[in-house]
C-alpha cells in the first residue's frame, strides 16, 4: 500500500515502519488476536523490539481505527496520529460485505496472466487500483495466484473492529490530530464528518480533492501535502 509514498516521506527526513498487520501480507496468521485493542497492542511490540521509544503514528481505512486505539492505550508513544478515511461508527455487518466482496474474486487465479486480465476488466481505465489489487496476490509453489492474506483473518478483523463505536476516543486522545476524508469516498458520512471535527481537541480534518478511499494512491501530491505539514508542525 504504501510503496509509493514511504521513499517520498524518508526523503522529507522520516524514519518509516510499515508493519503488515497480523494475518495480512508477510505476517504471522495466527487463528486469534483480531481485534482494534491486539493490533494496537503488536504495533507496540514492534515499537519495543526496534527500541524505538516514538512515533507519529499513520492508519489508513482499518488501519485508522487501530491507530486511535493505539493512541489511546500508547500515549507515551504516540507523537501524533493520522486517521485517513475511515468511519468510526459501529457496523456489526460489515464484515458480511467483506466476504461477499471476496466472493467476486474467482480465486486463486490459474496465472498471473488469468489475474491481470479479472483486474483490468474488474477495474477499466484504474491502472492504480489494479496494481493495488494485484499487490494483494502472490505465487504460489503450484504456479497459481491467490491472496497473500488469510481470508478469515481480514474477516474477523473486520468483524472485531467495527463493532464498537470509537468516535468517543477522539476527544481523549492526547496528541495531534490529523482526519484525511477523500473527497470522493463514502466511507465517512457528511454528518459523521462534522462530529469528528468537533471532536478534533487539537489537529485538523481536511479533504483530499480528487480522491476515493485510497487517498494515498488516487491523489498522493494532495496526500503528501497535507501529512508532512502536519508531522512537520508537530
Amino acid at each position: 500500500d504504501w510503496n509509493e509514498i514511504a521513499p517520498k516521506l524518508v526523503k522529507e527526513g522520516f524514519h518509516v515502519i510499515g508493519p503488515d498487520m497480523r494475518g495480512h501480507g508477510k505476517s504471522d496468521k495466527p487463528k486469534t488476536g483480531y481485534s482494534p485493542e491486539d493490533l494496537a497492542k503488536d504495533l507496540a511490540a514492534i515499537l519495543q523490539a526496534m527500541g524505538i521509544p516514538q512515533v507519529h503514528v499513520v492508519g489508513h481505512s482499518t488501519g485508522g481505527r487501530n491507530a486511535l486505539l493505539f493512541a489511546h492505550l500508547f500515549p507515551a508513544l504516540t507523537l501524533s496520529l493520522t486517521i485517513i478515511d475511515q468511519t468510526l461508527t459501529a457496523a456489526p455487518e460489515r464484515w458480511k460485505e467483506a466476504q461477499k466482496e471476496f466472493g467476486e474474486h474467482p480465486s486463486p487465479f490459474q496465472d498471473e496472466a488469468t489475474l491481470d486480465e479479472f483486474l483490468t476488466t474488474r477495474y477499466p481505465d484504474r491502472p492504480k487500483m489494479v496494481a493495488f489489487e494485484k499487490g494483494q496476490f502472490e505465487k504460489k509453489e503450484n504456479g497459481s495466484w491467490d491472496w497473500i492474506y488469510s481470508i478469515p483473518a481480514v474477516l474477523e478483523t473486520q468483524r472485531l473492529g467495527r463493532a464498537q463505536e470509537l468516535s468517543n476516543l477522539l476527544d481523549k486522545v492526547q496528541c495531534p490530530v490529523l482526519f484525511m476524508k477523500g473527497a470522493e469516498s463514502n466511507y465517512v458520512a457528511p454528518e459523521e464528518a462534522e462530529k469528528i471535527q468537533k471532536l478534533i481537541q487539537k489537529g485538523r480534518f481536511v479533504t483530499v480533492e480528487k480522491a476515493r478511499h485510497g487517498v494515498f494512491r488516487d491523489n498522493p501530491e494532495a496526500f503528501l501535502k497535507f501529512l508532512v505539514e502536519f508531522l512537520q508542525g508537530c
